[in-house]
């Protein structure tokens, strides 16, 4: 008989990979991934552990699962086992055993534990060291077609007072060039043509490039001139993304979360001179205050992150970049331990001067371990709730205002959906995609009218996973209205 497990995915991009690389995992030792949980023999809950809600969310669809599922064997999984197994052994007995993300290859081995399992009120815990970066076969991608995230780091050296992260993930560790790059080419090969390079501080990626540039002609950028620009030691990230310049293909590549306080200047040559990288940069600058910087362990300031917005937005204009614009997504924590109005206001102002197209907010959560947990003058939640919803129409009015600047605009767009039996006039059908300017799953989408006669840029009929070209006419809230060119 067919085994049978199901994955409920919880948590960030990086949490997404090691979901992927578990379903690989169960594949390879015979089992099937089911549709549903219903016809699962285990259900695995990889969890979230960053902050106070998302804890919450993975706790309840454990919780959930038990009482629907009830000969369902449950796994938590991710971050959440990963810090909380030996507690929660005792306190959820809802899940029949808890497996931590340091070395997802060990798997296999907890599964077998959970159901060879006897001892009623025994929950086994396997949480293995956190050591090198889980790596492997992904078989089934959980993004949209032609689509991937590419984790070049695991772990944080940073000790930002407020994170959980180093706690749950560990130290730094960065995983070989060589080792992303002929990742990226096979998925290429597979026909993905969007990379989002993920870790939880791009900028840290330490890679050594002996093997630099083996995976092609020659990068599309001219090595020469870079050098000459940045005649010391590069970064880790800029050899990385020199390595990937060497690829030969149809491809785009965005960097997803850039520590602003480490930014390493030398990667803006190499993508200015190889426009298969998008100008599109996530930062999370946290707070407009320099005070609650400091107490967040930050060395910036709002001047000098502007600065280095301003420093990024040049480098792509003076190369007269193919694209309309430089795009940047943020993160803000408001009612940070001392936050005062007069610091909540200098994040606002901070956010207005900045005008990121995308941000997103969240109310500051006491987290066990970090040194936010213990510091003085905690600000009320309800106060924390207030400022947050005030950040949020902020952004909401500067990313409307700021998505008129692309109407008109023709551009590639990745088609997500078919909406089928969409209800409007004449023969246009309707598909949801995303341009450049937006990641996949936290930014706005596109809305491309188009007839049963066009095709996409390969001659295609429209499906999820082709690229169209379109000219988007018009907004719609967070989204754009476009037109199948």
């Amino acid at each position: 008989m067919t085994k049978q497990f199901f994955l409920d995915q919880h948590g960030c991009a990086k949490n997404q990979v090691d979901g992927e690389l578990l379903i690989g995992i169960l594949q390879q030792e015979g089992w099937v991934r089911a549709k549903s949980a219903e016809t699962a023999d285990i259900i695995i809950v990889n969890s979230c552990g960053f902050i106070e809600a998302a804890k919450l969310e993975s706790i309840e669809a454990v919780i959930s699962a038990r009482s629907r599922y009830p000969n369902a064997k449950i796994l938590l999984a991710g971050c959440l086992a990963e810090r909380y197994a030996e507690e929660f052994q005792q306190e959820l007995p809802e899940a029949d055993a808890f497996f931590g993300n340091g070395d997802l290859s060990q798997l296999p081995k907890i599964v077998h534990q959970m159901i060879t399992n006897t001892k009623k009120d025994y929950r086994p815990a396997l949480v293995p060291e956190q050591k090198g970066i889980s790596c492997g076969i992904r078989p089934e991608i959980l993004n949209f077609p032609r689509s991937v995230f590419i984790k070049i780091t695991e772990g944080c050296n940073h000790r930002c007072s407020f994170c959980a992260i180093p706690l749950i993930r560990g130290n730094l560790r960065s995983r070989p060039i060589e080792d992303c790059v002929q990742e990226i080419q096979q998925f290429i090969k597979s026909g993905c043509y969007e990379f989002n390079l993920i870790g939880q501080d791009l900028a840290a990626f330490q890679g050594s490039k002996k093997t630099a540039y083996n995976f092609g002609t020659k990068p599309q950028g001219s090595i020469k001139s870079i050098e000459q620009t940045f005649p010391k030691k590069q970064s880790g990230l800029a050899e990385l993304l020199q390595a990937i310049s060497a690829l030969e293909g149809d491809f785009r590549v965005r960097l997803l979360y850039i520590h602003p306080d480490n930014f390493p200047l030398d990667i803006l040559p190499i993508m200015t001179q190889d426009s298969r990288f998008l100008p599109y940069f996530d930062l999370p600058f946290q707070s407009g205050s320099a005070n609650i910087l400091h107490l967040m362990n930050r060395r910036g300031s709002a001047e000098k992150y502007l600065e280095l917005a301003d420093t990024i937005r040049n480098a792509f204009r003076k190369a007269k970049s193919p694209y309309k614009t430089t795009v940047f997504r943020t993160t803000f924590l408001t009612g940070f331990p001392g936050e005062t109005d007069f610091d909540f206001k200098q994040t606002e102002d901070f956010l207005t001067n900045l005008k990121s197209l995308w941000s997103g907010a969240f109310v500051f959560s006491k987290e066990e371990g970090t040194k936010a947990e213990h510091l003085p003058a905690q600000v009320p939640k309800k106060l924390a709730e207030k400022r947050l919803r005030i950040l949020q129409d902020l952004q909401t009015e500067i990313t409307q205002e700021s998505l008129q600047f692309f109407c008109g605009y023709e551009t590639d767009i990745l088609i997500e959906e078919i909406i089928e039996n969409a209800e409007i006039d004449g023969d246009s059908k309707v598909a949801i995609g995303r341009a450049w300017f937006q990641a996949p799953e936290v930014d706005g989408a596109i809305v491309v009218n188009y007839t049963d006669e066009q095709r996409d840029r390969s001659g295609n009929p429209f499906a999820p996973g082709s690229i169209i070209k379109a000219k988007i006419i018009a907004p719609r809230g967070f989204d754009l209205e476009a037109v199948a060119l």
